[in-house]
């Protein structure tokens, strides 16, 4: 009764149970080929893998539909560095008499910053047990994608899944040759819109999708699909090293499906949050403020550019003091796409051509380290300990003149005019 119930109801409900198992941030449970790529549970499309820069396991879960005993859960595990991106995927949709078990593992290259190509092998189970009927089907296949960004605010891509059915005619039934194509706008920094047409057995999904990164910690995400009615949205928070996910799904005649959803990261997730100043400024017509100089500014300044965080800026700063003038190249070398750098150069400045920076290197951390000794010596001339002179100058290499002026405001001084001359001495750019 159960695989009838789920029979009558793909039938008579147009596209309604073309049901795959999708994290909450996916939105539809069908393929796509375009969305938002902030959050690794959000890809759908592997020629977007390499824009994970960081290896990631996530796990989601959810009932379709609200059906009795009926539950999907999929796992994914992935990595990106370097324009390459994998990913190993496993996932399970049905009832304890009709299961459907899938693997997947995925590639993701970009060869070039303007296009990308992906491709994936996928592992099909298919297990019926019932008192009348007891059956296991075993089918391999595979898809292929691509992903064309001509500029920063729009994304191109197709996809085709189940290359083989394509040949294969008598497989079409259990692995049709399903297709999806789609673009995706960007007219805002953390604002995505996305379209995708998506050919499945049951004829054509066209569906809609917005994705708005409202902080640098939560996410809303919401679509549409009109040949399925299917309403979907999705909150998403994060925090340091974990992002959590919550879905859900709306069918006028088949009910909700609520979907939950973890990722757990090595380093940092970080997504690119909606700058209101700039919106606002677009809006008006005017300028965006002035740009901060990336190579000049102190530690607060470059925490304060729209996306870095803390980390990063960290390690802008030690390059810096280590090596000598960031460059784009430099900003790679740190784990930036480029896509990451174009974005950051809406808000910086400053950056040296890639020969100069080579050329200079030696020369500027010389000057670097003869000026930071220089700091040291003159702080032992007012009367500091050599640990603290030590602290102050490490400081002030780093441009933390916020924690600087701090410390030393912070700071037993017996004469307030040494204290004052210690001020200017760190205030000065090394």
């Amino acid at each position: 009764m159960k695989i009838a119930l789920l029979l009558i109801m793909a039938r008579t409900a147009f596209c309604a149970f073309d049901y795959r198992e999708a994290p909450p941030a996916a939105l539809f449970p069908f393929m796509q080929a375009v969305g938002d790529a902030s959050l690794p549970d959000s890809i759908s499309n592997p020629a977007y893998l390499p824009h994970i820069r960081y290896p990631y396991l996530h796990v989601s879960g959810s009932m379709p539909y609200t059906l009795s005993d009926c539950y999907s859960t999929t796992l994914r595990a992935g990595y990106g560095t370097k324009g390459v991106g994998i990913r190993a995927v496993w996932c399970r949709t049905g009832i304890e008499e009709y299961a459907e078990n899938t693997a997947e593992a995925s590639l993701g290259y970009m060869p070039v910053r303007y296009v990308a190509a992906g491709a994936s092998v996928r592992y099909y189970n298919l297990a019926i047990n019932t008192v009348e009927v007891s059956r296991t089907i075993h089918l391999v296949d595979g898809e292929c994608s691509l992903l064309i960004s001509p500029a920063r605010w729009i994304d191109l891509a197709f996809r085709q899944e189940n290359i083989g059915s394509l040949f294969i005619k008598k497989r079409r039934d259990l692995l049709p040759p399903d297709w999806s194509a789609g673009a995706a706008l960007k007219p805002f920094r953390g604002l995505t819109l996305a379209y995708n047409c998506v050919s499945t057995a049951n004829g054509y999904v066209h569906c809609v999708s917005a994705a708005a990164n409202v902080l640098k910690y939560f996410s809303v995400r919401v679509g549409y699909a009109r040949e399925a009615g299917t309403f979907s949205a999705a909150l998403s928070f994060v925090y340091k090293y974990m992002a959590a996910s919550y879905g859900l799904k709306y069918h006028p005649h088949l009910g909700f499906t609520h979907s939950v959803g973890v990722t757990l990261a090595a380093s940092a997730i970080t997504i690119e949050s909606l700058s209101y100043g700039d919106l606002f400024s677009r809006i008006r017509g005017r300028r965006t403020p002035v740009k901060t100089d990336i190579n000049r500014c102190g530690m607060e300044a470059l925490e304060s550019i729209p996306g870095l965080d803390s980390a990063m800026a960290g390690r802008i700063m030690k390059y810096r003091n280590a090596i000598g003038p960031l460059s784009r190249k430099g900003l790679v070398q740190m784990g930036m796409s480029e896509r990451e750098i174009d974005r950051l150069l809406e808000h910086a400045t400053g950056l040296v051509p890639d020969e100069t920076a080579a050329g200079n290197d030696y020369r500027v951390r010389a000057l670097r380290e003869k000026a930071q000794k220089a700091l040291f010596k003159r702080l032992i001339a007012l009367g500091l300990p050599p640990s603290t002179a030590i602290e102050l100058s490490d400081m002030a290499a780093l441009g933390q003149k916020k924690a600087l002026t701090e410390r030393i405001n912070a700071m037993q001084w017996p004469d307030p005019g040494k204290k004052k001359q210690a001020l200017e001495l760190c205030a000065a750019p090394l």
